[in-house]
C-alpha cells in the first residue's frame, strides 16, 4: 500500500517521521507538500526537506488519483480533494476544530472572538463537501483565556499529531469506525469571515471584544493587529468606566495608550519586541524586566526562531537569561532547526568560560543527548567546535562529573 502525507509543517513531518520509523517497511510512503512549500525550515518544519531526508519521495497531487491501494491522510493540505478523482476511498484529514463547529476557515481565531473556553481537533474521512466528513476521534483540549491566535494554532498542531498517531495504526489496517456529523450547533466560517489583507480592530466595541479580537489576529510570523498605526502585543481591561466616545485616546505613552470603549477603558501595550532582543543581545537585564512587565513578550519568537532567551543564552548574558526564567521562559524553547538552549549556552561557554548557563538549563530538565532536527545531539557540537581542547575537556569533564551523561 502506498501511505501518502499531503500538507505541511510540524504535524506532517511528526506524522511522516513516525511512519518512517515504524512502517516504512511495511508500506510505500510518498508526500505531496503545499503549493506554498520552500524545501526550508521556517518557524515550522518543511515537509519537502524532511521528506527528502529521509529519501521519500514527493508526487504531485494528481500522480495519486489511479492508485488503488492508497491511504491519503490531509495534515494542513492547502488544496479541496475531489474524492471522484481517486481509485481508493480511504481518504482522511485533521482538522482543527471540534467538528461539526468551526468548519472552513480560522479556526485559531475565531473561537477566539467568540470566547470560547475549550477547543479540539478532529480526524475525519474526507468528502466533497468541506469538513463535512463522518468523525474518526476527537481531542478536546481547554483554550485559556492568555491563548492567542499563534497560541492556539501551536495547541492544534500538538494534539492534532497526538490524535493522528493516536488512531494511525487503525487507519493503516483500515479498522477505523467512523460517525456521521450531527447538524447541531454546526457552524462554517468562509474566507470572507476575516479579511486579513485590510485588517482592522473594531474599536466601537467593549473593552471584553477589543481584546478578544487583539487576541485573535495577534500571529507575529503574520501580523500583529494595530491601533493608531502602532503593533499591539496585548491589551488589559481597567476598571474605570468610558465616558469617551469609544475609541478615544485617553491617555499615552511611548509604550501603551489607555483607549476608551463601549463599557471600560483598555490598556493597549505597544509591541516592544525587537527592544527586548536587542537589550537580551546587549546584556541590559534592566531593560528585559521592565519590558517584560508586559508578559506576553517573554516567549514571543523572532522571524530568525529565536526567543529573547535564546539571544540571551547565546550571547552568555546570565543576568538576563535569570530573568527571563523569573518572568516565565520556557527554556525547552528550540530554534527553527531544533537547537537547544544547551547548543547556545555551549557557544556562550566558548567565549566567556562561564559553565554557569549549562548548569542552569541541566538543573531545568535538558537533556545533553537530545538531538536537533539535523540528528546532532550537544556532543557532536563540541566534538566539530574549534575551541581550545582545554575548553572543550574541561566542559565534558563538567558534563561526566555532574552526573549528566548517567542520566542522559
Amino acid at each position: 500500500m502506498l501511505v501518502c502525507i499531503a500538507g505541511k509543517n510540524n504535524i506532517g513531518v511528526e506524522v511522516l517521521e513516525y511512519l518512517y520509523e515504524h512502517c516504512h517497511d511495511r508500506y510505500d510512503l510518498c508526500v505531496v507538500c503545499n503549493k506554498t512549500e520552500t524545501g526550508e525550515n521556517g518557524w515550522q518544519r518543511s515537509l519537502r526537506l524532511r521528506a527528502g531526508q529521509l529519501g521519500i519521495r514527493e508526487c504531485a497531487l494528481a500522480d495519486l488519483y489511479e492508485v488503488e491501494d492508497l491511504m491519503f491522510l490531509s495534515t494542513e493540505f492547502d488544496r479541496l480533494i475531489k474524492t471522484g478523482l481517486f481509485r481508493t476511498q480511504r481518504l482522511y484529514n485533521i482538522h482543527f476544530s471540534l467538528l461539526p463547529a468551526y468548519k472552513g476557515m480560522y479556526t485559531s481565531a475565531e473561537p477566539i472572538l467568540n470566547s470560547e473556553k475549550s477547543a479540539g481537533v478532529t480526524l475525519h474521512r474526507i468528502d466533497d463537501g468541506i469538513d463535512t466528513g463522518d468523525i474518526i476521534a476527537q481531542k478536546a483540549f481547554d483554550l485559556p483565556d492568555s491563548y492567542n491566535c499563534r497560541d492556539l494554532y501551536l495547541a492544534y498542531i500538538q494534539y492534532g499529531t497526538e490524535l493522528i498517531l493516536d488512531n494511525i495504526e487503525n487507519l493503516l489496517l483500515h479498522q477505523e469506525k467512523c460517525i456521521p456529523q450531527d447538524s447541531a450547533y454546526a457552524t462554517y466560517y468562509s474566507k470572507k469571515a476575516i479579511d486579513y489583507s485590510n485588517l482592522c480592530v473594531d474599536l466601537r466595541q467593549t473593552a471584553w471584544s477589543i481584546r478578544q479580537q487583539i487576541k485573535a489576529f495577534s500571529f507575529r510570523e503574520y501580523q500583529l493587529p494595530t491601533v493608531a498605526e502602532h503593533p499591539i502585543i496585548d491589551a488589559t481591561i481597567t476598571d474605570t468606566k468610558s465616558t469617551l466616545k469609544p475609541g478615544s485616546i485617553i491617555t499615552e505613552t511611548l509604550h501603551s495608550a489607555v483607549m476608551a470603549t463601549i463599557d471600560y477603558d483598555i490598556i493597549l501595550h505597544y509591541d516592544r519586541f525587537n527592544e527586548l532582543l536587542e537589550a537580551c543581545r546587549s546584556g541590559d537585564a534592566d531593560s528585559v524586566r521592565e519590558i517584560c512587565a508586559v508578559s506576553r513578550h517573554v516567549n514571543e519568537v523572532s522571524p530568525e526562531g529565536w526567543t529573547p532567551l535564546i539571544v540571551a543564552t547565546y550571547h552568555g548574558n546570565t543576568d538576563c537569561v535569570d530573568t527571563l526564567l523569573e518572568k516565565g521562559a520556557n527554556p525547552f524553547a528550540r530554534g527553527r532547526n531544533g537547537t537547544n538552549l544547551l547548543m547556545y549556552a555551549k557557544d556562550a561557554y566558548w567565549k566567556t568560560g562561564d559553565l554557569s548557563l549549562i548548569d542552569r538549563f541541566l538543573q531545568a530538565g535538558l537533556r545533553p543527548l537530545d538531538k536537533d532536527y539535523s540528528g546532532k545531539d550537544l556532543f557532536h557540537y563540541i566534538g566539530e567546535n574549534k575551541a581550545d581542547a582545554g575548553r572543550k575537556n574541561a566542559l565534558l569533564e563538567h558534563l561526566k562529573t555532574t552526573g549528566i551523561l548517567r542520566q542522559s
